[in-house]
């Protein structure tokens, strides 16, 4: 299953709340989240490392940093790095959501001794 497709099946569930019965799979989704949250800074950081040397021959042909920065924005490594960033935030918060989960159910567990 792709990186896409982990997310929009794990951001289904937790909106849809099929958690709520199974902290089990809860846990396990935020370990995939956690590898993916991995895979995804490995991929940011080759754009950062290309970015650089990129945007400095960038900035010969404009006026501005800033202008250049809106220049890089529509390349492809600049559209993948707003991207990336995006999905790191999403895998983020979904992480919260199932740490909170999770910590319920401890928490219930625990009462219920």
């Amino acid at each position: 299953m792709s990186v896409e497709d982990n997310q929009k099946r794990i951001q289904d569930s937790l909106r849809l709340g099929h958690y709520a019965q199974n902290p089990h799979e809860a846990a396990e989704d935020r370990a995939i989240l956690a590898g993916e949250f991995s895979w995804i800074c490995g991929q940011l950081e080759e754009i950062l490392k290309r970015k650089p040397a990129i945007w400095n021959t960038m900035r010969k042909d404009v006026k501005s940093d800033t202008a250049c920065e809106r220049a890089w924005q529509q390349t492809s490594d600049g559209l993948d790095e707003e991207g990336l960033r995006l999905r790191l935030k999403s895998c983020e918060k979904m992480m919260q959501g199932l740490g909170t989960l999770i910590r319920m159910a401890t928490e219930e567990a625990k009462n219920n001794l």
